[in-house]
């Protein structure tokens, strides 16, 4: 049997990418979860891929899970008053202003309705992903009077990013609440929350869901500086977090970017939710067939790191080569894992607040890996939390997650080290076994009479709770007397 890979892969879908023709082919080199990023495209284009993906993906008889992404408020300059780029020069004098006007030398729009009141004198502006610096010096009426202090050309509409400004502005725009009604009415398996500056944002998206009756994880973004700040408590709030690095490189030194790359992905353990190392992570082959070896080794590293997933962006929306890029990531991936020593795991630790559920997966762990053996662990679970959990204990050996909801099904695509199988539902621990039997001979990832170990909640019917563990012969589940 190939190794199987256990770091998963996030590709976002756009132009490039948006055909049932490409995403099979992309499903086929290792696509896990399909980024739909709501900054680009209408809702009911983002509605009618969803769709598309999970046809596709039935085509192809896998489980990949659907991950629409919040646009949150984007900051932007605004329009010029004449057509083509603008250059600020350094040193000069300009006035800002929220106010919609045509941009020159002397004056451009920031559009944001709160910036006199939020930028304070002595703060930085930077525009266009951080080409461009402005330093705050006083309010003049309606316009705020700066200072260029690293010029060059502006084109129309760049992004503005306040990398020292308390932002007041809420976190959830009209635009979001929107897709968040259209992802539930869909079916989305994640939502992506930008802007997040603390646990209270993400509190926001999660009514705003659950007011619409329903209750899909929350992927918190870690993108500015107050959501580094506030590391802790959203990840206690999130079901999930991921490594932004494209604003929070803009938002941070760029030195302090792979430290709270780790940050962050230790504070996922200890919350025991799934991370996503995301952006610039094979950037070269938006144009090249091949990524460049810093990009290899970015790759490897997040793998070393335990990140759940690695993130394609620019790559397989607008690139060249959506598929190849799918399947470089996973031959990196694959080559990573091979390599390691088995000290990356070091970081795995006990949540700060669990019932003896991690102990239990823990000791799963230790005997799969303790017994040549067995095969793999098989997780039955109905909410995914013993797939979950069972894979943020990071065994080497594959944890295979059976569940007879589709919905988790899908959703465990994005779990490190989670085969998902979908399985009949049980009432009882024989018919649990003989499911555990089925779904893992009908898949062909182990043979009659090979050992897993088998992990669950009871009674059958339990939910959020591990705390059953049996060393089981594939096969003999029909002869166990109860």
């Amino acid at each position: 049997m190939r190794m199987l890979r256990r770091t998963k892969i996030v590709a976002t879908i756009g132009p490039a990418s948006a055909s049932m023709e490409r995403l099979r082919a992309m499903i086929r080199a290792g696509m896990d979860v399909a980024r739909l990023n709501t900054s680009h495209g209408t809702l009911d284009e983002h509605r009618g891929m969803a769709r598309l993906v999970r046809e596709a993906a039935a085509l192809e008889g896998r489980p990949v899970a659907v991950l629409l992404d919040l646009a949150g408020p984007k900051i932007r300059t605004g329009d010029h008053a004449f057509e083509g780029a603008l250059e600020l020069r350094t040193g000069a004098t300009i006035r800002v202003t929220p106010r919609p006007v045509p941009a020159t030398e002397e004056r451009l729009t920031i559009g944001y309705d709160r910036l006199l009141e939020d930028v304070q004198p002595g703060e930085r502006i930077l525009l266009d992903d951080g080409k461009l610096e402005l330093l705050a010096a006083h309010r003049d009426g309606d316009d705020l009077v700066c200072t260029v202090v690293h010029g060059g050309v502006l084109a129309p509409r760049r992004g503005v990013h306040l990398p020292e400004t308390e932002l007041t502005a809420p976190a959830l725009t009209d635009r979001d609440r929107e897709a968040i009604a259209a992802g539930v009415a869909e079916g989305v398996d994640y939502f992506a929350v930008s802007f997040v500056r603390d646990a209270s944002d993400v509190l926001a998206a999660r009514e705003v869901m659950e007011g619409l009756g329903a209750d899909i994880p929350l992927v918190a973004k870690i993108e500015r500086r107050q959501a580094v700040e506030h590391l802790d408590e959203i990840a206690a709030e999130a079901d999930g977090l991921m490594v932004a690095r494209g604003d929070l490189g803009v938002e941070l030194a760029p030195e302090e970017v792979p430290v709270q790359q780790r940050r962050i992905i230790a504070a996922a353990a200890r919350e025991m939710v799934p991370v996503i190392t995301a952006t610039q992570m094979l950037e070269s082959m938006i144009e090249a067939p091949r990524p460049t070896r810093a990009e290899a080794s970015d790759v490897a590293n997040a793998v070393w790191e335990l990140s759940d997933a690695v993130m394609l962006s620019g790559e397989t929306a607008v690139g060249r080569y959506p598929v190849e890029a799918v399947a470089m990531m996973d031959r990196i991936i694959r080559r990573a894992e091979e390599a390691s020593s088995g000290t990356d795991r070091d970081a795995t630790m006990a949540p700060e607040h669990d019932d003896h559920s991690y102990v239990v997966a823990l000791a799963a762990r230790r005997i799969v890996e303790s017994d040549a053996n067995m095969r793999g662990i098989a997780c039955f679970t109905r909410s995914g939390y013993s797939a979950l959990l069972m894979s943020k204990v990071h065994p080497r050996a594959p944890i295979f997650g059976v569940t007879h909801s589709e919905t988790v099904y899908r959703r465990l695509a994005l779990a490190r080290g989670v085969v998902p199988m979908l399985s009949g539902a049980v009432t009882t621990t024989e018919e649990l076994l003989r499911v555990v039997d089925d779904s893992l001979l009908a898949a062909g990832y182990v043979e009659r009479g090979d050992e897993v170990v088998v992990v669950a909640s009871l009674p059958v019917r339990a939910q959020g709770t591990t705390n059953f563990l049996k060393l089981h012969r594939v096969g003999d589940a029909a002869t166990y007397q109860w």
